[in-house]
């Protein structure tokens, strides 16, 4: 009985961790309706491994920029596709 109930959990632990990594790559993929965009920061100092263009999604240039606000611009996004006017993300 107690080999059967260890198994059981095992089971249950192994399908919890398999649900939430897949939870958790859904969150993280980008939407259908989701621009990808060329971004470049931009104001204040800029260290140096932000100097080169980052491309992804809005929310994406937000986390890698680590900007969030709706004061100062912190970067500038070029749509990847044609006719997609431009981004740009705030700090502060």
């Amino acid at each position: 009985m107690k080999k059967v109930f260890k198994t059981s959990l095992v089971a249950i632990a192994m399908a919890l961790t398999v649900t939430v990594a897949y939870a958790t790559t859904a969150k993280h993929a980008p939407k259908a309706n989701e621009n990808e965009y060329t971004w470049t920061r931009v104001g204040g100092e800029t260290p140096p491994e932000e100097t080169n263009p980052f491309v992804g999604t809005k929310t994406d240039a937000e986390n890698y920029y680590g900007c969030s606000g709706t004061v100062d611009q912190c970067a500038v996004g070029t749509s990847t596709s044609l006719g997609v006017p431009p981004e740009v993300i705030y700090q502060h």
